[in-house]
């Protein structure tokens, strides 16, 4: 979809956006502004990361924003959307894929504004796309609380550690993608004019939420280690208390395999006392192996 978006009165430029353009619309819009073919191949490549390229007369700014109306997936294709921004003499061209609340919002807010140029509508959309995942690193940040305090209340699912690999890559994502518009955004400092301080503002928004994508992803992979240690330590527990009851049982089971071997001569087996002898061992063997294990604390 090729349309026109409104702009305050007093701008000296137009704001052209393609919504899912076809090739046919990239033909119209590169005849009709006389469009680099690099430029051309960027607005249809859709597997592109973020980078800025400086090309004659035109300005090339590739970002990626969360996708707030998908959610899903833990990849860089499935989490975001492609967003490019051409700034050029006498216009401004975006393409992304679908629309995004955080783009209509700024095209909302740049229209009820004050005259405004092309590299401020520029960085206008690079803070919206930066601001765009924030709401996934405070989800991604309950959802790692949650599953710590069910690890520590033995409540967790066996599914907690499937959970939380997945909150791991989400974060990873996250912070490949904002360390990668950190880095595209470098070059425009000597490129757009920036007066108002908001290439600043935009590359340390970047920046905070870069570093609050890596600690949540340290603290993603201690989850997933204290939740491997925590279900070693219960198999350990599990296996330490079979082990008990095999300490107290195995010397049992050894002197009534004896004594059921029905050997015609054995010792004590035709005594009258014989069979109250055999279980006061078997008591006394049992109390020898508990008291054993007490001193040596292995009961607690």
């Amino acid at each position: 979809m090729l349309r026109t978006l409104p702009l305050p009165e007093a701008s000296a430029f137009a704001w052209v956006d393609l919504v899912d353009p076809t090739a046919a619309e990239m033909e119209e819009v590169g005849a009709r502004y006389g469009l680099h073919p690099a430029v051309l191949r960027d607005f249809l490549n859709q597997p592109h990361l973020p980078k800025f390229e400086r090309l004659p007369g035109q300005q090339l700014l590739i970002l990626r924003a969360y996708d707030e109306v998908a959610k899903r997936g833990d990849t860089i294709q499935a989490m975001t959307r492609r967003l490019v921004v051409l700034m050029m003499e006498g216009v401004l061209i975006t393409v992304h894929r679908r629309e995004q609340p955080f783009f209509v919002a700024v095209a909302a807010r740049v229209a009820a504004g004050a005259a405004i140029r092309p590299e401020h509508l520029a960085l206008a959309l690079c803070a919206g796309a930066v601001k765009s995942f924030d709401e996934p690193l405070k989800e991604s940040e309950d959802k790692l609380d949650h599953i710590e305090a069910a690890l520590f209340s033995r409540k967790v699912p066996h599914l907690g550690i499937k959970q939380v690999y997945g909150l791991k890559r989400r974060c990873a994502v996250i912070k490949r993608t904002l360390a990668r518009i950190t880095a595209a955004l470098g070059p425009m400092k000597d490129q757009a004019r920036d007066d108002q301080g908001l290439l600043a503002d935009v590359v340390e928004e970047a920046d905070r939420l870069h570093t609050w994508a890596d600690e949540l992803l340290e603290s993603a992979t201690h989850l997933m280690n204290l939740e491997i240690n925590l279900a070693s330590q219960r198999t350990n527990e599990v296996m330490r208390v079979l082990t008990i009851f095999s300490a107290f049982f195995l010397p049992l089971t050894f002197i009534a395999g004896v004594y059921g071997m029905n050997f015609k001569r054995m010792p004590e087996l035709e005594h009258r006392f014989g069979y109250p002898l055999v279980v006061a061992v078997m008591v006394l063997t049992a109390a020898g192996i508990w008291v054993w294990f007490r001193r040596k604390g292995w009961l607690r």
